[in-house]
């Protein structure tokens, strides 16, 4: 470009600009930016000087001069938590049309859009872009931006993939690099054997070596000796990689870790009262997984007595390890008192996670329904879904879980979804019709008869954005709701697919007619299912209790995966990727010790429930 043609245009950009960069610093703002994550690498700059002042330098200059000044400026404005204002610049210089700036520009503008959260124009911008058409200086900082934006939407494989790309060409090969390697093992234990085997496609070498490290440690974690086999093995196998003591701590850890094994447990349940039966359901689960286990003793204490009391029975029994209790008022007394030495694994949430004074392990699990509303919306991102609705009853379960389901949803990217509540059943008929915006194809309809003589043939039709419907009701309101539904969708539209969560299955809805409910897709405990894995407890359990209620059912499941659980928490805690096979679902542990369950997917035919895998 001629600069003397280029320099006016650029003038009046940078008085617009500059006009931006002090509104930026006034007291209020347009829009909040979010707080930067504290792995943001910042860019060198030694010069000291701010965005206004290079905008100032830049107002000076023209051509290739001005427009590397303006670059500076875009450097200190990220530097100054400014995105707003290096998104700006970036975007009057890359109208320029200039080479160069084409492939150097991409890293700051990706870098801007993962600041303000701008997922949308920040992906589509990985997609137009080649990394090796880019600036060779600028590829590693393009690679950690591309990172940070799928680690802010939840896809750690692809977070993954790109921390790898900054690994292989970043120059900090030494304990500088120390914290990026931390939080490529966080990323890496999220993910399955599968997905570590794609991203060791046509790997490069140092990626290679980091994948090859996850996969041979996996087997091995909880046995000390055969960590630090492992360990050693790998060193010298990739003398390139970095030296065991500057590798991440997570790492050095396993070679530490030993899992639980106790032999008295104690299990802390409210023996008395009104919730004495789904203490005998969890008791019940308890014992039956103890059955495989002779070596392991359980005391069963009532969960109700003063925690100083519980302390010294305890102590008097030697317990190695604490069960429960399941009341939340009682998870908070435990975790409150000052000499709570025990690991424990409770059966209930804190109320406020991460209060507790005690330093003893501590775990955390319970039947959340918010796990399926986080489920069901990382389903619907795979499945690529952009406009679902979601339908709840009224009341308090399912409230949160739309609420849950919709923040999660949110989280991915995607703008808040559609929501529709409903009380009664004579609501149903014109919620519905109001979802599928059935009275304004009417109202079309009526328009065109009225302009055009004579009989009009031709049906209402629904809407077609709608990609999914998310359902959250009851059984009985399911088998009314869901072929409301179905004969609301115009026949010449997509069949659309409707999900539901476990609260609309039920084993005795079950033996009734299907034919409500056939395409309904839902997620339930495996123990629901009557999986294989689990088809003789289950012959078992129906012969000792033919007619208990299903949410005891439930509490049994949860009793007899506590148990089974104990000897796998520290290793799961450690490696979040791995699963134990419950009754209760798939369940992993996070780094905080709560416990998190995938449920099994089912799907309603005309004839029969059918288990399916995932959608």
């Amino acid at each position: 470009m001629n600069s003397s043609k280029q320099k006016p245009f650029l003038l009046l950009s940078l008085l617009a600009l500059f006009l931006i960069g002090c509104a930026q610093q006034a007291p209020q703002v347009s829009a909040p930016v979010a707080t930067p994550e504290p792995d943001i690498e910042l860019i060198p700059d030694d010069s000291g000087k701010t965005a206004r002042e290079w905008m100032q330098e830049a107002r000076q200059q023209q051509g290739q001069s001005q427009q590397e000044t303006l670059l500076n400026a875009i450097t200190a404005a990220l530097n100054e938590q400014n995105p707003r204002l290096a998104l700006a610049i970036s975007d009057e210089l890359n109208r320029l049309d200039e080479v160069w700036l084409q492939a150097t520009l991409p890293a700051w503008q990706l870098h801007a859009l993962v600041d303000l959260r701008q997922y949308s124009p920040a992906q589509k911008l990985i997609e137009q872009t080649r990394l090796s058409a880019l600036e060779p200086s600028t590829q590693a900082h393009y690679a950690m931006q591309a990172s940070r934006l799928f680690r802010q939407l939840q896809q750690p494989e692809k977070a993954a993939q790109w921390l790898l790309q900054w690994d292989e060409l970043s120059t900090k090969m030494t304990a500088d690099a120390q914290p990026q390697w931390q939080l490529l093992w966080q990323l890496l234990n999220q993910l399955d054997e599968s997905q570590l085997q794609t991203l060791m496609v046509n790997a490069g070498p140092r990626t290679g070596a980091w994948l090859q490290l996850a996969s041979n440690l996996r087997p091995v974690i909880g046995q000390p000796e055969q960590v630090q086999r492992q360990l050693q093995q790998w060193q010298q196998r990739y003398g390139q990689m970095p030296a065991l003591d500057v590798l991440p701590d997570d790492i050095l850890q396993l070679g530490e870790l030993t899992p639980f094994q106790p032999k008295r447990v104690a299990v802390l349940l409210p023996i008395h009262g009104n919730l004495r039966p789904h203490a005998q359901a969890i008791q019940n689960g308890m014992l039956a997984a103890v059955a495989s286990q002779p070596e392991v003793e359980l005391f069963f204490l009532d969960s109700q007595l003063e925690t100083q009391q519980l302390h010294n029975e305890l102590t008097a029994l030697t317990i190695d390890f604490v069960l429960g209790p399941l009341q939340r008022s009682r998870v908070d007394a435990i975790r409150q008192h000052d000499d709570w030495h025990w690991p424990t694994l409770y059966l209930n949430q804190p109320s406020q996670p991460g209060s507790a004074d005690s330093e003893s392990p501590a775990f955390f699990f319970s039947l959340s329904m918010d796990d399926e509303a986080s489920q069901m919306a990382a389903m619907f991102q795979r499945r690529d879904y952009q406009r679902p609705v979601l339908i709840h009853a009224q009341n308090p379960t399912a409230e949160r879980m739309a609420q849950h389901f919709s923040r999660q949803w949110q989280g991915y990217g995607h703008d808040a979804p559609e929501l529709y509540s409903f009380q009664a059943r004579d609501e149903l008929e014109a919620m519905v019709a109001r979802l599928l915006e059935l009275e304004q194809s009417r109202q079309r309809l009526r328009q065109i008869s009225q302009l055009i003589p004579g009989e009009v043939e031709s049906d209402v039709h629904s809407r077609l954005d709608i990609d999914a419907v998310y359902l959250l009701a009851d059984p009985t309101q399911t088998r009314l709701l869901k072929p409301f539904l179905d004969v609301s969708v115009s026949q010449t539209a997509p069949s659309l697919p409707v999900y539901a969560s476990s609260r609309s299955h039920s084993i005795q809805a079950d033996r009734t007619d299907h034919r409500d409910l056939a395409g309904l897709t839902f997620t339930e405990m495996p123990w629901m299912l009557t999986v294989q894995q689990s088809a003789e407890l289950r012959r078992q359990f129906d012969v000792l209790y033919p007619d208990q209620d299903e949410a005891l059912q439930r509490l049994f499941a949860m009793g007899f995966d506590a148990v089974q659980l104990i000897p796998q928490l520290r290793q799961l805690q450690h490696i979040p990727a791995l699963r134990h096979a419950g009754l209760t679902g798939e369940l992993s542990v996070t780094p905080e010790g709560q416990i998190q369950r995938q449920l099994s997917w089912a799907r309603y035919s005309q004839q029969a429930l059918q288990a399916v895998q995932e959608p």
